[in-house]
């Protein structure tokens, strides 16, 4: 016979709280095997086995709602297989702008103890990286309110401009398709990518942008014009 577990059973041989397993269940990540008949949960090995992968997967730094979808997902290997390259790739990112701030700190370190200063040039390299990571984040969000603006015309938008008649829908369709093409132009003016293979980045025209697929979480299908590397890259801020 197999061996069942309660939620604080669990929640202790995969190191985590009981509100941590009470929570999953609420969101529908970890659902119990059966319950009890005064209505505890009972976990299976199954499922013991299914919530030490899940912790496994959030060790990895993916997000509940990704992990979500590996659970829902039939072939959960080749979900996996995606999810990782996609989180490879925001490490990858992520190495590139530590390494930068790092090289100027160590030279900053250096002109220390050469000169017992810092020249200003230094100081302005520094502030300028730090400019650029700040603006890169309010771009993401102007981004993000014209992909609200866009989704709000699709769905409010057009069955007022349909209701109305005449030339209201032709209108509706002009302000929208000079809208996205407005994202895409802007998109293209504000990102950089880095390459996950050679970390050196690159910037891409408004055509380019327009033509090359986009996988929302993974980034851009692009090849790299440094070393040739095609795959799924995320934006970054431009140099």
């Amino acid at each position: 016979m197999k061996q069942t577990f309660s939620t604080g059973e669990l929640a202790k041989l995969c190191d985590v709280r009981v509100r941590t397993v009470q929570y999953y269940d609420k969101k529908g990540i970890l659902k119990p095997s059966k319950l009890s008949e005064g209505g505890r949960r009972i976990y299976t090995e199954d499922d013991l086995d299914e919530f030490r992968c899940i912790c496994l997967y959030k060790a990895l730094g993916f997000s509940l709602e990704e992990i979500k979808k590996m659970t829902e997902t039939a072939n959960v290997y080749s979900f996996l297989s995606e999810a990782v390259l996609t989180q490879q790739e925001k490490i990858d990112k992520e190495i590139l702008t530590l390494q930068q701030t790092r090289e100027r700190l160590a030279e900053v370190l250096e002109q220390i103890r050469e000169t017992g200063k810092i020249k200003t040039e230094s100081i302005k390299e520094m502030d300028d990286l730090l400019v650029k990571k700040k603006r890169h984040r309010k771009t993401d969000i102007m981004t993000y309110v014209f992909l609200g603006i866009y989704v709000l015309l699709l769905i409010a938008g057009f069955p007022l401009a349909f209701s109305i008649g005449g030339i209201s829908p032709l209108i509706m369709i002009t302000i929208t398709f000079i809208l996205i093409i407005g994202l895409i132009y802007y998109h293209s003016e504000v990102n950089a990518y880095v390459c996950k293979k050679c970390h050196k980045k690159f910037s891409i025209g408004f055509w380019k942008n327009l033509v090359s697929p986009n996988g929302i979480i993974r980034g851009k299908c692009l090849k790299c014009p440094h070393c040739g590397c095609r795959g799924w890259f995320n934006d970054t801020y431009p140099e």
